[in-house]
């Protein structure tokens, strides 16, 4: 048993560097946004297509999007059955710079979403659109750094990994786990080679050129798909034009979900989303999560319980090899995390209790191939 548990965390470590290491070369070089401009120059236009829907949280979202300070800035917002106060109604209809639109059943065969944003791209009068959902809080100046970063690198499609709220035990535990899960098999680096087909995309947060955005055919193309910014991601690889993903924590802050059962809804539809319906896949995923994320854990405290309740003295315990091999993959584990969140600028003090996380992981990853529901999820391919 001991044999075996030693060559196990020799494999896992083996993985663990792999990961790493794959992270590292998956982040290099991942732009982030010019400081904001102590001085106004010629300025190119943009509009702002936000919807809200009927699980918004109105009232901020809206208010860091009229804090937005540029000239030439344009705001559509399209109430998508978002139940929205009077006063923040009011606030909207007395900003100059905001069309309001009300979006009542979608047509047939369209998405909700994807009908609000259609309809909200009908009003852009900009060359450049930026689309953003209700649980996405633009940082000040967030819409002109992004714009500028746009520019100077040359992107037909801007997307974005913005700061995340982590304010509830639950996503302290889930969301950091989540996001190295996301990261482990994503190059943000080859996404941004145009040599490479890799795309994907932060959906909540997609800045396009609208002429780029019209010679795809918009959501409008896409009325029945259920991750239509995934699609519009890899047909902007597939078709030649520039895919950027950077650094957007200085940018925008995408609001959590406190609770397990939201984290759960939400997260579980990304997970659809990349793996599907098939069940025995689903397991095999979940299996693999749990083996190389949970198990090396919970095998250092079996070899440290079987040390310490051993005859044998410490130097002739046949477990020692399988602690050091585990500790030296739990450390790694967590200097990748604390890499992951100095990049990110995630709350991620419970990474101590990453056997939970891991373990709830794969419940909910074999659970979603049985169960779709959820607002948006992240599809990176």
């Amino acid at each position: 048993m001991a044999t075996v548990a030693f060559f196990y965390q020799v494999a896992a470590l083996l993985f663990t560097i792999l990961v790493f290491v794959s992270f590292v070369r998956g982040t290099r070089g991942v732009p982030s946004p010019p400081e904001p401009r102590t001085r106004r120059g010629p300025v190119s236009g943009l509009s702002v297509v936000l919807v809200l829907d009927a699980e918004a949280d109105a009232e901020h979202c809206v208010a860091a999007l009229l804090a937005q300070d540029y000239p030439k800035l344009q705001l559509v917002v399209v109430l998508a059955g978002a139940l929205v106060d009077k006063t923040t109604r009011a606030r909207l209809e007395a900003d100059p710079r905001v069309r309001l639109l009300e979006l009542g059943h979608p047509p047939v065969g369209w998405m909700r979403k994807n009908a609000a944003f259609a309809e909200g791209f009908a009003q852009v009068q900009h060359d450049y659109v930026l689309f953003i959902d209700s649980d996405v809080l633009l940082k000040p100046f967030g819409v002109e750094r992004a714009l500028r970063l746009a520019k100077q690198r040359g992107a037909d499609l801007l997307t974005i990994f913005p700061a995340l709220t982590a304010t509830s035990p639950t996503e302290r535990l889930m969301v950091p786990f989540f996001l190295q899960l996301v990261l482990t098999g994503v190059s943000m680096h080859n996404i941004n080679d145009p040599k490479s087909d890799a795309a994907g995309g932060f959906a909540p947060f997609f800045l396009f050129r609208s002429v780029v955005y019209e010679a795809l055919g918009g959501h409008a193309a896409l009325r029945a798909d259920r991750f239509s910014e995934s699609t519009l991601a890899q047909s902007i690889k597939d078709q030649g034009y520039r895919l950027l993903i950077a650094n957007g924590t200085e940018l925008a802050i995408l609001l959590g979900q406190s609770s397990l059962r939201d984290i759960w809804r939400s997260w579980g539809k990304s997970f659809n989303a990349t793996i599907g319906n098939d069940t025995r896949q689903a397991a095999l995923v979940g299996a693999v999560v749990f083996a190389v994320f949970a198990l090396p854990w919970l095998l250092v405290v079996l070899a440290v319980a079987r040390i310490a309740t051993a005859p044998e003295t410490l130097a002739d315990s046949p477990w020692v090899g399988a602690v050091i091999v585990g500790a030296a993959n739990i450390i790694l584990g967590l200097y990748h995390r604390r890499a992951l969140r100095n990049l990110l600028d995630i709350d991620d003090s419970l990474a101590w209790m990453q056997p939970l996380a891991a373990t709830i992981a794969a419940l909910m990853i074999f659970a979603s191939s049985l169960h779709l529901e959820g607002r948006h999820g992240v599809r990176l391919r």
